[in-house]
């Protein structure tokens, strides 16, 4: 299913794999996350396709056509919004529950905090404060998982570059936003002497990505 891209049976696969209930080893992890990522990212473009479409068609004076891209748009919701509740369910139900603490839990905790992100941004009203606020704890708590990961830990960069990019663009918190990613910079900074520079790859890229958010949200 992967190498033909059919990432919703991929997603569907994996999802039994976890049912199953033994841990999911790295591969299969990483499998897990790329499955329902994949199946979200064409979604996640197509709804900002049609906002941007009937935006246009509205200020145009066609309305008719402006309901058409929006109902296109609600369409599409309606599947990432199925794709979203699928993926938290199997983290809840079957992967934090049996996961290892450390790597493991951080990494399902973030992918927690990720999937109830991506529901807020197309959410609305009492549905988007509940997802942003099920995003938020499901990110505090992978942060203070991640404590006991090192600080250029890939997963553990990951989730405080996703969880600052939750604050500054769902929480609409830049002060929070800058102190998470300001914070896991400085650490990463400390500590990326003592990793091989044929390690280092993974952690850089997260650590310029951190500061390109910090020196956009800083002016």
């Amino acid at each position: 299913a992967e190498r033909a891209e059919r990432y919703d049976e991929m997603a569907d696969f994996m999802k039994q794999r976890a049912e199953k209930g033994q841990p999911l080893n790295v591969d299969e992890r990483d499998m897990f996350s790329a499955a329902f990522k994949n199946s979200l990212v064409e979604r996640r473009h197509a709804v900002r396709v049609a906002v941007s479409v009937a935006g246009d068609e509205q200020d145009k004076g066609r309305a008719d056509q402006a309901q058409l891209a929006y109902g296109y748009k609600n369409k599409v919701e309606a599947e990432l919004k199925a794709i979203c509740e699928k993926a938290l369910a199997t983290l809840k139900t079957h992967l934090v529950p049996t996961s290892e603490p450390g790597e493991s839990k951080t990494f399902y905790l973030k992918m927690m905090g990720d999937y109830h992100r991506y529901m807020a941004e197309f959410a609305e009203g009492d549905a988007r404060s509940r997802a942003a606020e099920e995003a938020k704890v499901a990110y505090a708590q992978g942060m203070q998982e991640a404590g006991s990961l090192s600080e250029v830990h890939p997963v553990r960069l990951g989730l405080a570059l996703n969880f600052s990019v939750f604050q500054h663009e769902v929480l609409m918190d830049t002060a929070g936003a800058v102190a998470t990613a300001k914070d896991a910079l400085v650490r990463s900074s400390e500590a990326i002497g003592s990793v091989p520079e044929g390690s280092r790859n993974d952690a850089l890229l997260t650590m310029q990505l951190l500061q390109d958010n910090l020196s956009l949200w800083q002016g």
